[in-house]
């Protein structure tokens, strides 16, 4: 007797039958404006999303400082982009951390913890299958999020619709998503391939911007292979290239560059800006 499939069944397995052609599906998008139009309103409508740096990024900043010669000594203030994330945790009624993460699932990573899967926020979260993700306390999701920086994964944060949809937890503005992105396998890999009112959905933390400085870049092509998950960093004449439109600001440039070429710069608002604006998103705090 064959058992009947839920919805969290039908839904995980459209994900991986269609996760590798979503790069066919996006350019598809951009060539066909009525298609264009249709994935907005049933995946992306509404999304606003920041993609939060890793804090070793910013441990890795450096200042210039000239003695006889110019050097490179560490920065003493730093600011954690972590911060925002445990800020509204703390706040969050609802925790729910998936048992897998489905990108790199249905990717078939080979670089990164499929176990260490997205950690979902709100009253949209108690509706989560637990066929699909647990409940756990706030500080078991603190402790998700702080392995999740340990494996090398970049959190991104926000309302996300396509989340909503395919875990069915009723409107997108009761779900607040914390992806631990990597940069093989992220779904917004294809950020350069969708229309740009969609791909504009996802942004840099608010308050924090990289610098490129070229003098120091020595084109080693370390910033420019496979690192950046949208390709916003290329290499020419022995020299990188960023391109600042679609930089989503992830750092990772700024972590594996050991000339200090890339670095990541953060208002002293941005931690408190960010949290704000995410607060706006969803009501983690509603029953």
């Amino acid at each position: 007797m064959l058992m009947p499939f839920n919805f969290s069944d039908i839904s995980v397995f459209i994900i991986k039958l269609t996760f590798k052609s979503r790069f066919k599906l996006s350019r598809l998008c951009k060539k066909i404006p009525p298609l264009a139009r249709a994935a907005d309103i049933l995946f992306f409508q509404g999304d606003d999303i920041l993609v939060i740096p890793r804090d070793n990024t910013i441990n890795k900043n450096y200042t210039s400082v000239e003695i006889n010669q110019d050097i490179l000594i560490p920065q003493e203030e730093t600011i954690l982009p972590s911060h925002v994330l445990k800020e509204i945790i703390l706040k969050s009624r609802y925790h729910v951390i998936m048992d897998k993460c489905i990108c790199r699932v249905s990717n078939g990573c080979e670089n990164y913890p499929h176990e260490l899967g997205c950690l979902f926020l709100g009253r949209g979260a108690s509706k989560i299958s637990p066929k699909l993700g647990k409940r756990v306390s706030t500080k078991q999701a603190i402790n998700h999020v702080e392995k999740c920086q340990k494996a090398g994964l970049v959190h991104i944060i926000g309302r996300n619709k396509i989340d909503s949809v395919w875990l069915n937890t009723g409107p997108k503005e009761d779900l607040l998503s914390i992806c631990n992105c990597c940069s093989c396998c992220c779904l917004w890999k294809m950020a350069p391939e969708l229309p740009d009112n969609i791909a504009k959905s996802i942004a840099p933390m608010i308050g924090m911007k990289i610098k490129f400085q070229e003098e120091l870049c020595n084109g080693c092509g370390q910033c420019s292979s496979s690192i950046c998950f949208v390709e916003a960093i290329t290499l020419k004449n022995d020299k990188a290239i960023r391109d600042s439109e679609k930089c989503k600001g992830c750092g990772r440039c700024a972590e594996i560059c050991n000339r200090g070429a890339f670095r990541v710069e953060i208002k002293p608002d941005a931690v408190k800006n960010s949290i704000e604006h995410v607060n706006s998103l969803v009501d983690v705090e509603s029953d």
